[in-house]
């Protein structure tokens, strides 16, 4: 295929949300939870599944619901996966596990060309930057890294098993009804987002329940809620302490450039108040001649898909075409070989 006519499909497939569309879409065309039934509903449809178990697939990583959960996505976007290279957001605990991803892709979906890259270069990217120092809030893990000149410095990368679905938990008390866990959990979800905030409020918060009841908490409830990603206990050390710790592990000579262009992605990014209070605790900590600022997305829907967008970009640049793995190469050249040398994010 001449690199001039690859298509390719961009897909950000974490632990919670699915998001994919095509190579120069402003946002994601399919978007859905990264769970299935057992009889392979996927994703939002899950949620009417009664009482039945819900599966995660990458919680722990599940290769043949993956698979089946990468059909579906092509199936969902209305292509033929011989047609249509993938561009995949690096998400993956172990090499062992985007090896196996590797072998399905080509082998088993088999599409013609694949590219796999880090998720903090993309949201990098997402933002019109090449370096930059990003928090991604995940569902159930933070990570803090740099990326320099395109490339996520792993060697100073910081994961903490704390994400933004811990916020949920002091919801459930308010989900009443027949319901499996996996739908009790998003009714939470849906209260979180209703009532919580960073920002100083003078009267009750109240949600309306499904049933018409009403939900209220006051600020300090809020509060201790929301300062979970802040405050530090023996297995985290507060959202502010890893960005601190990769400006200090940092080479001098990009601590004032990483300091300067502060992402903060995922969903919890966008809970009122946040950024700020991101500024004022990172800024409080950083070296005196580093001067911090945040990053702003023209909408929270930006931030909230800044991994796909970025990916969106970055395979649309005609520089980029080049770099694509074609299934020929990954045949010829002892397979996952070639990913390690032309994908080495």
């Amino acid at each position: 295929m001449n690199s001039d006519e690859i298509i390719s499909v961009v897909a950000d497939i974490g632990n919670l949300y699915t998001r994919a569309g095509f190579t120069g879409d402003d946002f994601p065309r399919w978007s859905t939870f990264t769970k299935c039934t057992e009889t392979m509903q996927f994703g939002d449809e899950a949620l009417g599944y009664g009482n039945g178990q819900v599966l995660d697939i990458l919680q722990p990583f599940n290769p043949d619901l993956y698979e089946n959960l990468l059909k579906k996505m092509f199936e969902k976007l209305g292509v033929q996966t011989k047609d249509y290279s993938l561009l995949l957001a690096n998400n993956f605990q172990t090499k062992h596990d985007l090896q196996k991803v590797v072998e399905i892709l080509f082998e088993s979906v088999e599409i013609p060309n694949f590219f796999t890259i880090r998720n903090a270069a993309l949201s990098t990217f997402s933002a019109g930057r090449s370096t930059a120092l990003v928090l991604d809030i995940g569902a159930y893990s933070t990570t803090a890294s740099a990326v320099h000149d395109g490339y996520t410095l792993l060697k100073t990368q910081i994961q903490a098993p704390i994400g933004g679905e811990i916020l949920n938990e002091p919801f459930r008390q308010f989900v009443v009804g027949d319901f499996n866990q996996f739908k009790k959990t998003c009714l939470a979800r849906d209260i979180k987002q209703g009532l919580l905030t960073y920002e100083q409020i003078d009267s009750t918060q109240q949600y309306e329940l499904p049933d018409g009841k009403f939900v209220q908490m006051q600020q300090a409830q809020l509060s201790e809620i929301a300062d979970k990603l802040f405050n530090s206990n023996e297995n985290f050390k507060g959202i502010q302490h890893m960005l601190l710790d990769i400006i200090n592990n940092s080479v001098n000579d990009i601590k004032q450039q990483l300091c300067s262009t502060v992402i903060s992605t995922g969903g919890s990014s966008n809970i009122p108040g946040f950024l700020n209070k991101l500024q004022t605790t990172l800024s409080a900590l950083a070296p005196p001649m580093c001067k911090v600022k945040l990053v702003m997305y023209p909408s929270n829907q930006n931030r909230y898909h800044s991994v796909f967008i970025g990916g969106s970009i970055l395979a649309s640049l005609s520089s980029f075409q080049s770099l694509w793995v074609a299934k020929n190469e990954y045949q010829e050249s002892g397979k996952f070989s070639i990913i390690e040398r032309k994908c080495p994010n």
